[in-house]
């Protein structure tokens, strides 16, 4: 009887054993996919481009959103949308504190805008909008958000589809 729980407990925990280590293959596998998306990753890989951040002069400041991870709108019914990665700057009046401390506290709502805009389109109609239409309309938008001053002018330093 003995022998019998002893050969029990051994299957149990080559069982617990073999099942803790395709736990631990697939957390490193997965973490390895997910590192091989990331935009530094397809910057290396020739595969996206990163502009310079804007540089604050006299006149302008910039006011960075950080990184924004949207899925577009659809093609067809039998496919998701694109990932796609932004990295928007907002332009203002060098100086203006006021203004920088409601962006900063508006700036989930801003994110938002970007959010709206951007999963309402295809990666088709986002290819073939220009970049300055783009930019108009969304400015529009966050201005008609604020109200102690208005955004000059915004910047991608990442406008990345991810495949």
């Amino acid at each position: 009887m003995k022998d019998n729980h002893d050969l029990l407990n051994k299957i149990l925990l080559g069982i617990i054993a073999g099942l803790l280590l395709v736990i631990l293959i697939g957390t490193i596998v997965g973490l390895v996919e997910k590192k091989k998306n990331t935009p530094e990753a397809l910057i290396s890989q020739g595969k996206a481009v990163s502009l310079m951040a804007p540089s604050d002069t006299d006149e302008v400041t910039y006011f960075e959103l950080g990184t924004i991870r949207i899925s577009t709108a659809q093609a067809d019914s039998a496919e998701g949308g694109t990932i796609m990665i932004l990295s928007p700057w907002l332009a203002y009046p060098a100086g203006d504190t006021v203004l920088y401390e409601e962006l900063s506290r508006k700036s989930g709502s801003i994110k938002g805008i970007f959010q709206t805009y951007f999963s309402a389109r295809t990666k088709n109609q986002l290819l073939t909008e220009t970049e300055e239409r783009i930019v108009q309309i969304i400015m529009e938008e966050i201005n008609a958000d604020l109200a102690l001053g208005k955004v000059s002018d915004i910047y991608f330093t990442d406008y990345l589809f991810l495949e």
